[in-house]
């Protein structure tokens, strides 16, 4: 696979996920269909233990980089974060309503008379 067709992975599944388990999913194809099925559910098995690991405490979330709360993450950040996980015509999508709020902005700056 070109590396460019690649979906690239989440944050979340680079913290539960290692290169041991990355090269057991590669050998999957090349197994028996009864190996690539204890294979495919051994490989789960592991994230899930990984995930279950990561998080320990019910009471604690997974925040962003530097962020101390949820409020403070903006849509355009959610946008650009999902953006790379989606289709090319949902990316397409992404980026019109991206360009919508860059106008918005743009048309703020413009009516805010402190930035004039």
């Amino acid at each position: 696979m070109n590396q460019q067709d690649s979906t690239p992975m989440t944050g979340l599944d680079q913290m539960v996920s290692d290169d041991q388990l990355q090269i057991l999913k590669a050998i999957i194809p090349y197994v028996s269909p009864h190996g690539q099925r204890f294979l495919s559910i051994y490989s789960k098995v592991r994230e899930l233990h990984n995930t279950m690991n990561l998080m320990p405490n019910q009471g604690e979330e997974m925040r962003i980089c530097g962020s101390d709360s949820a409020s403070s993450m903006q849509p355009l950040d959610i946008l650009n974060e999902i953006r790379p996980f989606c289709s090319k015509s949902a990316q397409q999508n992404i980026d019109q309503v991206i360009q919508i709020f860059a106008m918005l902005q743009m048309a703020e700056l413009f009516q805010d008379p402190d930035h004039l």
